[in-house]
């Protein structure tokens, strides 16, 4: 037969669950008041009890940790990946805005020296901030050898009569190259105007990288 000890013990877990019943409870109780031994394993109980309270709180908190820890990392890589695009936009729209600013004019073979002149004036008339440079026949056929290397020698056999490189006028400014266009597109001796105002901005910005 059970001692009083074995009873109690066998209480104890329910006890310190908290689940027994009144008359239950009391017999453990008045138990524990005068037995060290079942009150050491209680304590024992307890103590078990908080570490694994305290075990789970501290899984808790790592798990915490690394899912903030994942936040933060994926907060950082967008940060990054929105701070890269804003300045390659940046860097699109200011190449473009730095090309869009200018405009070349091919003019005609037969073009006389008056004719340029009035152009070159027009220009000046509507433009402010203005860079503007003749490009003549021989130098555009240089600047197209000098593009092409080696193959540019085969250009050596075309002469200032039989060049087909065309004479321009290549321009720079803070006008509205609209405004420039639309002043002198009807004068003659134009042959035609070259702009990059509808260009997509992308399109411009590889494609001036890959002329580099």
């Amino acid at each position: 037969m059970k001692n009083e000890c074995d009873i109690v013990g066998d209480l104890l877990f329910s006890y310190h669950d908290g689940v027994l019943s009144n008359s239950s409870k009391e017999l453990v109780e008045e138990h524990l008041a005068k037995c060290e031994k079942c009150k050491t394993i209680l304590a024992e109980l307890t103590q078990e009890d908080t570490k694994k309270s305290q075990t789970k709180e501290v899984d808790f908190l790592k798990r915490i940790q690394k899912s903030s820890n994942k936040k933060n990392i994926l907060i950082a890589v967008v940060c990054i990946l929105f701070f890269v695009l804003v300045l390659f936009h940046l860097l699109v729209y200011n190449n473009y805005y730095e090309i869009a600013s200018t405009m070349e004019v091919y003019l005609d073979n037969d073009i006389t020296e008056q004719q340029i002149e009035d152009i070159k004036n027009k220009i000046i008339e509507n433009s402010y901030n203005l860079e503007l440079e003749y490009v003549s026949k021989e130098a555009a056929q240089n600047r197209i050898k000098e593009n092409l290397g080696e193959k540019g020698n085969l250009l050596i056999v075309y002469t200032n009569s039989n060049n087909p490189a065309p004479a321009s006028i290549e321009i720079k400014t803070d006008t509205k190259i609209e405004d420039i266009v639309e002043s002198i597109q009807s004068m003659p001796g134009i042959a035609f105007i070259a702009t990059h105002q509808n260009t997509n901005p992308y399109e411009l910005f590889f494609h001036q990288a890959l002329k580099k």
